[in-house]
């Protein structure tokens, strides 16, 4: 029997595949790269899982860039609506946090700021005012969900829409977590970004009081609590309308904009003054010792022809004298070293290098005896 090739393609259209190469077409189109299928390994269930699509942007700042993220989740159902249940949200809640941040980065100066508390709501300040419809207050707490059979708007069960919702939070998981074995010698930050898209329609329907009501929407706000790895997360969830998607893109290239820009007012707010706040130096001289030490070594040996080991050089800032010296400790020098090493031209020009590369710092500085307290 001869194949129905016209039949086959027709089948096709009808199931979610259809949906999912336009919508990566769509992001091609708008700049995003993307990443088809990608599968990975569900460690608690110890099953093989994939996810849809996984779209992103990248800049690069000076030493550092910047990936905006979105892993996307596409469904497609002809006979069923998604109904998300909903209620008044209580902004009151202690548990209700409307404003989580999923990132990671492996940049000093960003994770500085990354690591206290402040981050997020400063984050969500900025961002909410860019893109407002991604990152303001969700209008409703959805606390359920169900499709809905379009021909007798009966319900159905909740099957697509949770594993939909799962396969998102739990392909960010992966992905967040491999982040650091991935180029370890490239300084990154990647901000993430769930979309839940289905080709139907949504429905609102909103508790309230004694009053029930239902009316369609082109977006809505989930914001989902789980426990993963034994550590409880929140993640917020858009679910998307495919024929709404277009125009909900461009909101996603905008946060891409508004993270770039974030992001680099707090790279430049860390180097302002990184050489002088104790905090902050503390975050970088590691590296700055990565690159000082040898060449402490070096210049020790062109005065004294021994090779010595050496422990770490440290920064001080004298408020009084408005000036900056490179501590030595007192174990490694004496007052007359000192003195050959602020003379030394090579080795103050390789230290002056360093913290070029390292603090962004082009002023000028000394050599001195660090205190041991």
């Amino acid at each position: 029997m001869a194949i129905d090739l016209v039949n086959i393609a027709q089948s096709i259209s009808k199931t979610g595949f259809k949906l999912e190469y336009e919508i990566g077409q769509t992001l091609r189109k708008n700049g995003w790269h993307l990443i088809s299928n990608r599968c990975y390994i569900d460690d608690l269930e110890g099953t093989v899982r994939e996810i849809d699509l996984l779209a992103y942007k990248v800049t690069n700042l000076k030493d550092l860039s910047i990936y905006t993220v979105i892993i996307i989740s596409c469904k497609k159902n002809e006979a069923n609506s998604w109904a998300l249940l909903s209620r008044p949200v209580d902004d009151k809640d202690p548990n209700y946090n409307w404003r989580p941040f999923k990132g990671w980065t492996n940049h000093p100066a960003i994770h500085h700021y990354m690591s206290k508390m402040t981050w997020s709501p400063s984050y969500h300040e900025k961002l909410s005012k860019a893109c407002p419809m991604l990152f303001s207050a969700p209008n409703v707490d959805v606390f359920a969900f169900q499709e809905m059979s379009k021909a007798n708007s009966s319900p159905q069960n909740d099957k697509n829409i949770f594993s939909s919702i799962t396969s998102l939070m739990k392909a960010q998981s992966y992905e967040m977590s491999i982040l650091k074995e991935r180029q370890k010698n490239k300084k990154r930050i990647y901000q993430f970004n769930l979309a839940s898209i289905i080709e139907s329609e949504l429905v609102r329907v909103l508790f309230q009081d004694n009053d029930i009501s239902a009316e369609s929407v082109n977006a809505e706000d989930y914001l989902c609590r789980y426990i993963l790895n034994q550590k409880e997360e929140v993640a917020r969830i858009k679910f998307i309308t495919a024929s709404a998607f277009p125009d909900i893109l461009r909101q996603y290239s905008i946060v891409h904009a508004s993270n770039c820009e974030f992001i680099q007012e707090s790279y430049d707010k860390f180097y302002r003054d990184a050489y002088k706040d104790w905090s902050k130096t503390q975050v970088l001289l590691p590296d700055f010792n990565t690159l000082a030490k040898p060449a402490l070594r070096m210049a020790l040996y062109r005065h004294t022809r021994k090779f010595a080991t050496t422990s770490d050089l440290s920064l001080s800032w004298s408020e009084k004298k408005e000036a900056l010296s490179v501590d030595i400790d007192a174990d490694d020098i004496d007052l007359d070293m000192v003195a050959k090493l602020n003379q030394d031209k090579q080795f103050k020009k390789e230290i002056a290098t360093a913290m070029a590369n390292v603090f962004h710092y082009e002023g000028d500085f000394s050599f001195d005896i660090g205190i041991p307290f």
